[in-house]
């Protein structure tokens, strides 16, 4: 993909991610999860609406499914601190924190699978 640069697309995303976990923070880990993926996969269909212009293609079912891996990993990982931790109320910061460097430092490693550049029109 053209434009801005595969690292600060991955960070944005993480960022988004990550952000939008702690905003739902106050609700169980698995209703969190699904709203993440949810509102994740809508973000990503009118992305490639838009990007289908710049004839580029976003490959939708890797993307989301991707991301929904790395988002049920982070409900796993809330659901077993909450029970743990001394402090139940950071968990979902450190949870957001860990769900945004994960989408960052991993998603830059997928990016072949989830765009690609449509060929010219003749």
């Amino acid at each position: 993909m053209t434009g801005v640069p595969k690292a600060v697309r991955y960070l944005l995303g993480g960022v988004m991610i990550g952000g939008f976990w702690y905003l739902n923070r106050h609700r169980p880990p698995w209703e969190e999860a699904l709203r993440t993926i949810a509102v994740f996969a809508v973000l990503m269909a009118v992305l490639k609406a838009r990007l289908k212009r710049a004839r580029i293609d976003v490959h939708l079912i890797p993307l989301v499914a991707s991301k929904a891996v790395i988002v049920i990993a982070a409900a796993l990982i809330e659901q077993r601190l909450e029970h743990s931790a001394s402090d139940p109320a950071n968990v979902p910061l450190f949870v957001g924190l860990g769900l945004a460097a994960a989408v960052t430092l991993l998603g830059p490693f997928g990016d072949r699978h989830y765009f690609s550049v449509l060929p010219q029109q003749s």
